[in-house]
Formats: C-alpha cells, sequence, structure tokens
C-alpha cells in the first residue's frame, strides 16, 4: 500500500483511479492531507471525505456520519490545537476485506493552544463523560467530539505526536 499525501488541500490532482487500484490491489489506501489550521478548510475536507465515500460505493446514512466526526476531529484541532495558519495533519487508513472497510482516520495538531492538553489528560476526559454518561454541562474542551464517539465511531485514542502536538484517532468498521 502506498501513502498518497495532499498538501495544502489540493484537489485539482486528486488521482481517483490511483484511490480506486490502490484499494481493489492492495485492499488498503493510505492518504495524508496536510493544510493549514484554519476554518476555511473545512469544507474542502468535508467534500473530500464526501468524495472518497462516494467512490466506495459507501450508503449516504453511514457517509453523512463519516463526514460528521471527521468535520468534528478537524473543527477541534483547528479550535483548540493549533494556532491560525500552522500545519494540520489528517491521515485517512482504509484497509479492506471480504465484508468490511476499515476506516481508521486521525488528525494531528500543533498543540499551541495556551490551554493544550496531553494524551492522557484527554483520555482521562474521555474516562470520566463515559462515566458520567455525558450528564454535566460544565464546558470541557472536546465534549461534543466524545458525543459523537459514543455514538458513531467504534473506537477512540489520543496520543502525543513527536513534535508536541495531540493525533486524535477513530476507528469505524463499514460494511461493504
Amino acid at each position: 500500500m502506498r501513502k498518497l499525501v495532499i498538501d495544502d488541500l489540493n484537489l485539482t490532482h486528486l488521482d481517483k483511479t490511483f484511490i480506486t487500484w490502490e484499494l481493489e490491489t492492495s485492499k488498503g489506501l493510505d492518504l495524508e492531507l496536510i493544510y493549514s489550521s484554519d476554518f476555511l478548510n473545512t469544507s474542502t475536507i468535508r467534500n473530500f471525505v464526501s468524495l472518497l465515500c462516494d467512490m466506495l460505493w459507501i450508503v449516504d446514512s453511514i457517509k453523512f456520519k463519516m463526514i460528521l466526526i471527521t468535520d468534528e476531529l478537524n473543527n477541534n484541532a483547528i479550535e483548540y490545537g493549533s494556532l491560525e495558519k500552522e500545519i494540520n495533519k489528517m491521515r485517512i487508513y482504509i484497509k479492506k476485506d471480504d465484508l468490511y472497510y476499515n476506516f481508521v482516520i486521525e488528525v494531528e495538531d500543533s498543540w499551541n493552544w495556551k490551554s493544550h492538553k496531553t494524551a492522557k489528560e484527554m483520555q482521562i476526559l474521555w474516562e470520566k463523560k463515559i462515566k458520567d454518561w455525558f450528564n454535566n454541562n460544565y464546558s470541557i474542551r472536546w465534549r461534543w467530539l466524545f458525543l459523537i464517539v459514543k455514538n458513531i465511531v467504534d473506537d477512540l485514542y489520543f496520543k502525543d505526536s513527536k513534535v508536541g502536538g495531540l493525533i486524535v484517532w477513530i476507528k469505524k468498521k463499514i460494511k461493504i
């Protein structure tokens, strides 16, 4: 499986044939989007995920959930993780077997926000939200992401990046 890197969200050169061929021949896809931390990029990322789901013939109800979770990951990275115009990365891994697409989406920010948290701190917040069943309405980081993850995706983890940022990773198994 070869890696396809899309820098500055320039999708004009996106080779749809490459994506389809990689999925069919290697049973997987490895994409990396590199983009400026700017809300102007969110629609491009949503459109890309929508196009990817359409290429894989994923039903609309699941496609819209994938767009939602990707959008939430991206928005949180921009709002809470990186200063304006810094570089964020989104990696999309897709493995295909006979019955499922296994999607893994991870977003990495630069983590220069003044109140940043480590992966361990985010894990503690996640566990607290699960324990409290989202009943507390105090304002903490990623409250809505946690709720979406709980209801849509199969798995979530946090990891500190090598450059000091935070990586948020989700996994979703989609029936073909």
